[in-house]
């Protein structure tokens, strides 16, 4: 059993695989802790993904706090953000929510939420740490009559759903007659994303909507990722989204079949949405490792920039301390605060449905104008048979190495310095890409950093 939580704690989570590192009695214990933070009779919403390790370490959490004499809403398997809805729309106390994602590969995580919809931040996480190390003494068990209720919450998707719709113009995106293929990766948005879609107009192609065993190789992948996008081509569609798991982020697929990046999305979002436009003056959160070239952009375009670290819940908490009109990370993050200051996957998408309907045009065209940094590139050949895994295996060598990186779904965005790089698969070919770009002017530096980037691959 781990004897100190702090081991487990990867990127301000508490991570580990199930039943190795994070087993059912660690859960519990947590449950246990978390609970006797609250005061006793308060509720909170609790949530998972689909996955089998996920439901078992819920259960064994859901124990834990039960015992504390907190009460439990139910939403069985759900998105991250409708997770995130819910606590605000009941008026819970707060929330937690256990699932794999796409950044965990065979890992498990838990997140708590408080009653804004917002993750806890370290601080927070350390109180929890702290007491686990001192377990049981800061714990509180209650009476067996006062020992808290769980329960369900029905129809909370078809609530989620229609206050989605309310912040889009539905008429204009139905009267487009759009047509779009969205892959949801074996998670929850299976059960969502088509029902909202179809509930405006919307012609969808879903892939993946049903449950899955967890694989070695975390999606959405290269292979699902590449299947979208041919899928896209073949039928003509206006667009491809692959989800990941938990609902937060999506991976955006032009109508040619090519992948939007990060930057391109936020250039997109505070070009055209009408929202940002009329918010002039008004601040944009963005991280650190963003290109200058895009942080120009958007104070050319009349809005302050304020950088943070991407740790968990802090944009959020950004957002509201400067009252900010829009936020992104570039893991593909993006937070429109007139309907949350949380990433939702679903209202990203709505979002830019909304925008190519407002613009008339597709978002192939909308982004290709945009201004590109100064960026040394590389083009890696590879065996075909290196791709399925290639994603876990780079972020297990990145660790070694001691370089810090974000998961990007289909890349990961090395940061060393002021070098940024991202690695990516490519699509149309056995391939890795790498692009890189320094915050000075100067491609020495990143010259440099693809070189030892392109060994650490080749000795793959």
């Amino acid at each position: 059993m781990v004897e100190n939580l702090k081991d487990m704690i990867k990127g301000g989570r508490i991570v580990g695989r199930a039943n190795y590192v994070f087993t059912p009695e660690i859960s519990s214990s947590i449950g246990s802790i978390h609970g006797s933070l609250f005061g006793q009779n308060e509720s909170i919403v609790i949530g998972r993904d689909y996955h089998n390790d996920s439901r078992m370490l819920k259960r064994a959490y859901t124990s834990g706090i039960m015992s504390t004499g907190i009460d439990l809403l139910n939403l069985s398997d759900c998105t991250f953000p409708m997770l995130q809805f819910t606590i605000r729309r009941f008026g819970a106390s707060g929330g937690v929510y256990v699932s794999g994602g796409h950044l965990y590969s065979e890992d498990v995580g838990i997140r708590f939420v408080n009653a804004g919809g917002i993750e806890l931040a370290q601080t927070e996480i350390q109180k929890i740490v702290k007491s686990y190390n001192n377990y049981p003494e800061k714990v509180r068990r209650v009476e067996p009559n006062e020992i808290g209720q769980i329960t369900a919450i029905p129809q909370t998707d078809d609530i989620y759903i229609k206050s989605l719709q309310q912040f889009v113009n539905k008429k204009r995106i139905k009267k487009a007659d759009l047509r779009i293929v969205v892959d949801c990766s074996y998670g929850p948005t299976g059960k969502i994303t088509p029902l909202l879609l179809n509930d405006i107009g919307v012609e969808v192609i879903a892939l993946n909507t049903h449950y899955r065993e967890r694989s070695q190789n975390p999606v959405p992948n290269i292979n699902t990722i590449r299947n979208t996008a041919n899928i896209v081509k073949a039928s003509n569609s206006y667009l491809g989204i692959c989800f990941d798991v938990d609902g937060s982020r999506i991976l955006v697929i032009d109508e040619n079949g090519l992948e939007v990046n990060f930057e391109e999305l936020l250039m997109l979002f505070v070009s055209y949405d009408e929202r940002i436009q009329k918010s002039k003056g008004n601040t944009i959160i963005t991280t650190p490792s963003i290109s200058p070239i895009v942080k120009r952009f958007i104070e050319d375009n009349g809005f302050p920039v304020k950088q943070v670290e991407n740790l968990p819940g802090e944009i959020s908490r950004q957002i509201r301390e400067e009252r900010a009109c829009f936020a992104a990370s570039d893991t593909l993050k993006f937070y429109l605060p007139e309907y949350s200051p949380f990433s939702d996957g679903n209202f990203i998408l709505l979002k830019i449905l909304e925008i190519m309907t407002n613009q008339n045009d597709l978002l192939g065209s909308l982004s290709r104008g945009f201004p590109k940094g100064i960026k040394i590139n590389k083009s890696i050949s590879i065996s075909p048979s290196m791709l399925d895994n290639f994603h876990n295996q780079l972020i297990k060598l990145t660790e070694e190495h001691g370089f810090k990186y974000l998961d990007i779904i289909n890349e990961l965005k090395i940061i060393d310095n002021d070098v940024f790089t991202t690695i990516k698969v490519a699509l149309n070919r056995s391939a890795i890409l790498l692009s890189a770009e320094s915050c000075v002017e100067d491609t020495n530096a990143a010259k440099n950093m693809i070189q030892t980037l392109e060994e650490i691959i080749k000795n793959m």
